[in-house]
């Protein structure tokens, strides 16, 4: 243990002393949340232009009773209403153009005598699309919903001439039923579709999200660190140190793993104002009283969590070192990364958009296969269901594969095999360029 402290300090000074490894971990701070408030300001800019008055068009084709009804009531809104007469389309059309209108009604023929005859009438709407944005989005949801809004008050004169004693919204709504969502063998009184549409975009969004990538950042920042050292042929001095070729992967992967921790911190930070600040655009509130009558987490939940993302960080750190070690310089390392987060997707993927419980057993196979789904598993996990088995195993499973991946390095980290594997590699890295 002696001899690895010192290796240890030496690992987080270098990382320290290089430029690059503060872009890294300064930028997300900075720009997270700037992107954050920038996304958030541009929304929130866009849906108030969309809340100006609308102005629509109708053409009244049936010219009844109850037509003339319908229309006066849209008058009486905050909408602008513009009268057409005739019933030609394209004439309206180019009319609503020259005057910047956007939607157009058109009460068809016979819509007082199929609601004379208790029959559906039909009504048409046409929209004028002449710009795709947030903007229009906002536009049309806010017409749609007033245009329901007149429906139901339309509806509810109709059935007040039928009988004036009934209640419309009993007519329209004879059932009432009441959700709830059973976690963990408690009752709690939450919409099933709330909440899990709510929690996806709570715990099972952000720890996979933030785990994504600060494993891609760790990856890069251990593995170019190596690769650096094999450039400068620091590695080879170390390798003839009094030391174990194994302490000195042990003193690489704490060392990286040290600052992977302090960039996760400040990435988690960051990550976290960007997600508040998304929340608080219009249309993406996520109400606290969702997470105040969620049952409890208990403690052993975090512990397991926190133990399982520290563990993911040393196994994708001890594939960054890896590959730094094979590679003669940082062109070669940033070139045999993709092997490696290529394999730390996959999974991410599949558990975020699938349950492992009801995949083939093939796939469970890979997912379980990577320390890095674990973290993933146990955030979805630790609030609906008791803790699964796979993830406390998965554990003492990723000690395992990490310390495994180490020591194979280790067997192999002697000048003449690193120089033979790095000629070799070096040699298809070249032929795969020439051939592209």
């Amino acid at each position: 243990m002696r001899k690895i402290i010192p290796l240890i300090e030496k690992e987080v000074k270098d990382l320290l002393r290089d430029p690059r490894i503060y872009i890294g971990l300064i930028i997300p701070v900075i720009m997270l949340p700037l992107l954050g408030s920038i996304m958030s300001t541009a929304v929130s800019t866009s849906i108030q232009t969309s809340m100006v008055v609308l102005k629509i068009a109708v053409i009244d084709a049936d010219k009844t009773r109850l037509s003339k009804e319908f229309l006066n009531l849209l008058k009486n809104t905050d909408m602008s209403v513009y009268e057409i007469d005739g019933t030609d389309l394209n004439s309206a059309i180019n009319w609503m153009r020259e005057l910047g209108l956007e939607f157009l009604i058109v009460v068809e023929k016979g819509f007082e005598e199929d609601l004379n005859n208790f029959r559906v009438a039909n009504i048409r709407v046409y929209a004028i699309i002449y710009s795709v944005g947030l903007g229009s989005i906002g536009k049309y949801n806010a017409f749609q919903t007033q245009l329901q809004n007149y429906i139901k008050i339309f509806s509810d004169m109709l059935i007040y001439r039928l009988n004036p004693n009934v209640n419309a919204e009993t007519i329209r709504k004879p059932l009432n039923f009441t959700f709830h969502s059973i976690l963990k063998n408690n009752v709690v009184k939450i919409n099933p579709q709330t909440f899990l549409s709510q929690f996806l975009m709570g715990y099972s969004i952000i720890v996979p999200m933030i785990l994504f990538i600060l494993s891609i950042s760790v990856v890069q920042m251990a593995a170019t660190a190596t690769a650096v050292e094999n450039e400068e042929k620091t590695l080879e001095t170390l390798l003839t140190l009094p030391v174990s070729r194994y302490e000195i992967l042990v003193a690489k992967l704490l060392g990286s793993s040290i600052i992977s921790v302090i960039g996760g911190v400040l990435f988690t930070m960051g990550f976290l104002i960007y997600f508040e600040s998304m929340l608080k655009m219009p249309g993406m509130d996520i109400s606290t009283s969702f997470y105040q009558v969620l049952p409890p987490i208990h403690l052993e939940s975090f512990l397991l969590l926190g133990i399982s993302i520290m563990l993911s960080i040393f196994f994708i750190t001890s594939l960054g070192v890896v590959i730094g070690a094979l590679s003669s310089d940082v062109r070669m390392a940033n070139s045999l990364l993709g092997f490696v987060i290529i394999p730390i997707m996959v999974p991410f993927f599949l558990i975020l958009y699938g349950d492992p419980k009801v995949m083939p057993l093939a796939i469970k196979l890979v997912i379980y296969a990577f320390p890095t789904s674990y973290p993933t598993l146990i955030a979805r996990e630790m609030i609906i269901n008791p803790m699964p088995v796979e993830a406390i195993f998965g554990i003492p499973y990723s000690i395992v594969i990490t310390t495994v991946i180490l020591y194979v390095t280790s067997l192999i980290m002697s000048p003449e095999k690193l120089l033979t594997l790095q000629h070799k590699l070096r040699a298809r890295t070249v032929g795969k360029e020439k051939r592209q």
